[in-house]
């Protein structure tokens, strides 16, 4: 796998989100100027927490 500095960054927003983060602190460490631009990793959390979830169904 081929890791970048986008990858990096993707990954630590991705796990200050998972950790319960709130999303204009994520958004300023990014320096999004729009919480648009922030919100995937809110949508990636929600996702990983239900693939988690089907695992034990």
């Amino acid at each position: 796998m081929r890791v970048t500095p986008h990858t990096l960054r993707h990954t630590f927003a991705a796990h200050l989100a998972e950790k319960g983060m709130p999303l204009t602190c994520i958004q300023d460490l990014l320096g999004h100027d729009n919480t648009k631009n922030t919100r995937i990793y809110t949508r990636l959390c929600a996702h990983a927490r239900k693939k988690q979830y089907d695992r034990f169904q």
